[in-house]
């Protein structure tokens, strides 16, 4: 059945997890607040103009405010970040594993012993040298290539999109750091920084996709031929779009429209990876 006022209640939805009032988006888009209910309710229509300016503003993409059910999207957290918690989050978000007789394997050993110092240290502040993440990539790949334990593979994708998030502007990411460090900065606000990038840093995430892209596929294809982590190849097929990873030659907003998409429907028939994300405060 058609939901005649599909827009209106993601409008409402999206306002809702920003924390914002009918007036504050009222005020953003230059109307009265009674404007912005006649949205929400159905009694009024946005101009396509207003539409554009509307999906610009929730980082949609106008298709995705008028045909997508984003009723289910969670509430961003307005609250400042504690790094603790924080870290608890990342582990959901991206697991790693381990079990003693993959411990056995001094490339894997290291490599996990290395991953486990690399969330500390995003809790701590601690300053990394740059190359322990290619450390982390290496050993689990030569542990990959020496018993194809999904363990492995599991954690070699990890450390992949652990290199993803490290691409970014260094003067700003300090300064989010910081500012994460004093916890004076809310879980929105980190996200709407990250958003902001240098053309240079844009070039560089090009650059990986375009390296990574056929190497990421083939790991979760290994995933998905095990029936007991074939979700976690599902979740990381999601988080491809999700973060923007793949080369779809489509925008990025697009790609983390189907992305999030991809997660809610993951949620809905069981997929506890996806649940765990779609239910995280940033």
């Amino acid at each position: 059945m058609v939901d005649n006022n599909q827009l209106g209640k993601n409008i409402n939805r999206l306002r809702i997890t920003r924390g914002e009032t009918l007036e504050q988006l009222g005020n953003i888009l230059g109307y009265a607040k009674s404007t912005i209910k006649g949205y929400e309710s159905g009694t009024r229509k946005p101009d396509p103009e207003t539409l554009r300016a509307i999906a610009h503003h929730y980082d949609k993409t106008v298709d995705e405010l008028l045909y997508t059910d984003l009723t289910s999207l969670p509430k961003f957290g307005q609250e400042k970040i504690n790094l603790p918690e924080m870290l608890k989050y990342c582990e959901n978000i991206l697991p790693l594993y381990a079990t003693e007789k993959n411990l056995e394997n001094t490339d894997f050993k290291l490599a996990y012993q290395y991953s486990k110092k690399v969330l500390d240290c995003f809790v701590t502040g601690e300053i990394l040298r740059g190359s322990i993440l290619v450390d982390i990539f290496e050993g689990y790949a030569k542990a990959v290539d020496e018993d194809e334990s999904p363990e492995a593979v599991a954690n070699l994708l990890w450390s992949v999109f652990i290199l993803w998030t490290q691409i970014v502007d260094t003067d700003r990411m300090l300064e989010l750091q910081r500012k994460m460090m004093n916890s004076s900065i809310s879980y929105l606000e980190l996200n709407e920084q990250r958003k902001i990038e240098s053309e240079e840093t844009i070039q560089k995430k090009r650059s990986f996709v375009a390296d990574f892209d056929e190497f990421i596929i083939e790991m979760i294809k290994a995933l998905k031929t095990d029936l007991a982590w074939a979700d976690l190849g599902d979740y990381y097929l999601a988080l491809r779009y999700l973060w923007d990873m793949v080369d779809s030659d489509l925008p990025t907003e697009m790609n983390m429209a189907i992305g999030m998409q991809m997660m809610i429907t993951l949620a809905q028939i069981g997929n506890h990876y996806a649940y765990n994300l779609i239910n995280v405060p940033f």
